[in-house]
């Protein structure tokens, strides 16, 4: 190495003596994830996403960031829904792809899902009717890595969705936030919840022990207790979804 004076010296052994006085730490171990679900698409009656899973949660509290100018100038080009764009926001990141939200004056909602150049396909979709004044809508955003629960309840008075998993799958509440909007991840002892085994097909890969294959099944949210509750603890509305508003 080239031999260093003045100001370069002084540097160079300021930066020596920071870094041995910087303290150990142990290196984290990461928890063994599950192994990947095989999850069917399921039609959506209005889309162009295929939705195949979800990493991230924006925000625990339930309230959400909003969306940059770029993804509400896409809502305000939705043409058979009246959106208010200017209310979009973030919701999450599903499998590397910002995930979007904006409601619509029906009382439903959109959903965007920004490209990555890493995977694919994105796309905006809608979900097909609004909220009634005693409904909590939702839909389902299944993957391999976890599951979201994503919604909007037109309950002008709820404060929280609760969120019960059949079994020992446990409860999850989520409050609400600006438009009604509500957010959950699946905890990962209730995502058996909404897994069935399937015989694997003549096409599909054999699996290590050669038996049957999990599979995400929409029809097994039919299980899960979805209320909004005021501020008192009393439910002013039910969960409502269809098998054909869940993505796979």
């Amino acid at each position: 190495m080239t031999d260093l004076e003045g100001f370069e010296r002084r540097l160079l052994e300021a930066l020596t003596d920071v870094d041995a006085r910087r303290p150990v730490t142990a290196p984290v171990t990461a928890r063994p994830r599950r192994s990947a679900v095989r999850r069917p698409l399921a039609a959506l009656a209005v889309t162009t996403a295929l939705i195949v899973g979800t990493t991230a949660f924006a925000a625990a509290s339930g309230l959400f960031p909003t969306a940059p100018e770029y993804v509400r100038r896409i809502f305000s080009g939705v043409e058979d829904r009246d959106v208010d764009a200017d209310r979009a926001v973030r919701i999450g990141v599903v499998d590397d792809h910002e995930a979007y939200a904006a409601p619509a004056a029906d009382g439903g909602f959109c959903l965007y899902f920004a490209s990555n150049p890493r995977s694919g396909p994105s796309g905006r979709t809608c979900i097909p009717r609004g909220a009634e004044a005693d409904e909590v809508l939702f839909t389902v955003l299944p993957g391999n890595d976890g599951i979201l629960m994503f919604g909007r309840t037109g309950a002008a008075d709820a404060e929280t969705v609760v969120v019960t998993f059949p079994g020992d799958g446990g409860e999850v509440r989520a409050p609400v936030a600006d438009a009604g909007f509500f957010g959950a991840t699946v905890p990962e002892r209730a995502e058996d919840t909404f897994i069935s085994l399937q015989e694997p097909g003549p096409k599909d890969p054999p699996t290590k022990d050669g038996g049957p294959m999990e599979v995400y099944d929409p029809y097994r949210v039919a299980d899960v207790r979805v209320v909004a509750v005021d501020a008192h603890g009393a439910t002013v509305a039910h969960g409502v979804t269809l098998p054909e508003w869940i993505a796979g």
